[in-house]
């Protein structure tokens, strides 16, 4: 290990993730507000770490993150549920490069999940949990990873 710190590392990479690609501020929140009408997603990964990572995101703020990213005013259904597997993806990544940057790691494709196993995964004893305030609602990081 590089002596990151893996929730720094999580933290550093969800916000610098939202505000390179979205366009958006994410404010970390000391409390976890329940969330609205949310969606979630759950990937794997493997190599020299292996475990989870999942997400959940308010509708309301993923559609919002979709208008920022796409530039239109009303993302299609498929849109929404690409970009949502496509920011676990890229926070996991980067999140993963911070934390171990000469290891490597292998993601398994991002695939929408019930936000009960969102909320599971986050209730692992051994899980980094984030929660960040963004426009139009609330997204929570789950990660639970382990060396190999």
């Amino acid at each position: 290990m590089n002596g990151t710190n893996l929730n720094s590392a999580l933290s550093t990479a969800s916000i610098s993730v939202l505000e390179t690609m979205f366009f958006t501020e994410g404010t970390p929140l000391d409390a976890t507000p329940p969330h609205v009408d949310p969606l979630a997603c759950l990937l794997h990964c493997s190599g020299a770490l292996e475990g989870t990572f999942s997400i959940a995101l308010d509708r309301t703020a993923l559609i919002a993150l979709c208008q920022a990213f796409y530039g239109e005013e009303a993302p299609s259904a498929t849109q929404v549920f690409e970009l949502l597997c496509e920011l676990t993806n890229m926070i996991a990544g980067s999140t993963l490069s911070a934390y171990l940057p000469t290891h490597y790691c292998a993601l398994t494709s991002p695939q929408l999940c019930d936000v009960a196993v969102h909320l599971g995964s986050s209730m692992n004893l051994s899980a980094t949990f984030l929660c960040l305030a963004v426009d139009g609602g609330v997204i929570s990081i789950a990660c639970s990873i382990r060396k190999k």
